[in-house]
């Protein structure tokens, strides 16, 4: 696997921190390599199904330049939209910028839009153009309630400062998940328990030889570590998307 970037990572929300860890999935990566022909054939949508995707990315490429399009029922952040009745008031349009990422699938228009700093994820359940209003279920969960409202006040031009706080992880949870993605990193490419210790988790204790190391409680710390990280890799990214 080719060294990922671990860096870039302030304007993350949830669902990018998902497909950070999603990336560096093997597993994934083999069928992204079984695909790469053939990225929208029946079969490689059946197969995004499996991560929660609506189509396979390129694991290679930077989160942030291309987000991965999530399925509506796996990615509370996913935001439905449909067109609005004749009169119906607060009706708006699709943001006048270019998307992100696009993709269309059974009717559905997939699209990402990166706005003032802030990513938005719409489906819209309507082919037709036109003045669109928001879906929210109303026993939506709390990030899906969030990311309704952080789409309403982007439509009526108003800060989206708070629901972006939910969307976002928060600053420990952020250290946490960077924490996690260079212990996967480090794991992937071979180092040891004690490599990994001493290099990222704990690099004051850099030069601790083999024996002391293995008597120490921060060996059976870091190997929780770095069970965690090909946890959120192998399935566990998506408790990034609903909670």
């Amino acid at each position: 696997m080719p060294a990922l970037a671990v860096s870039g990572l302030a304007k993350h929300d949830r669902a990018d921190f998902a497909q950070e860890f999603l990336r560096r999935s093997t597993a994934y990566r083999a069928a992204w390599a079984a695909a790469r022909g053939s990225p929208e054939s029946g079969d490689a949508v059946a197969l995004a199904r499996r991560w929660g995707l609506i189509r396979l990315f390129d694991p290679d490429r930077p989160v942030r330049l291309a987000p991965a399009i999530w399925r509506a029922d796996c990615a509370s952040q996913v935001v439905s939209l449909a067109i609005a009745p004749a009169g119906f008031a607060g009706a708006a349009a699709l943001p006048g910028v270019a998307p992100t990422a696009e993709y269309r699938l059974d009717g559905t228009r997939h699209l990402v839009f990166d706005i003032a700093g802030a990513r938005h994820r719409f489906a819209v359940r309507d082919p037709r153009d036109g003045a669109l209003a928001i879906l929210l279920p109303p026993l939506g969960t709390g990030l899906r309630t969030a990311a309704c409202d952080a789409a309403r006040r982007m439509f009526a031009g108003a800060s989206i400062a708070e629901p972006m706080r939910v969307l976002r992880p928060s600053a420990l949870q952020r250290q946490r998940l960077t924490l996690l993605l260079r212990v996967l990193d480090a794991s992937l490419a071979g180092a040891s328990n004690r490599e990994i210790g001493t290099r990222i988790v704990y690099p004051w204790l850099a030069g601790t030889d083999a024996l002391a190391w293995k008597a120490m409680s921060e060996r059976r710390r870091v190997q929780r570590l770095i069970d965690e990280a090909r946890g959120l890799a192998s399935s566990a990214y998506r408790d990034l998307l609903i909670a």
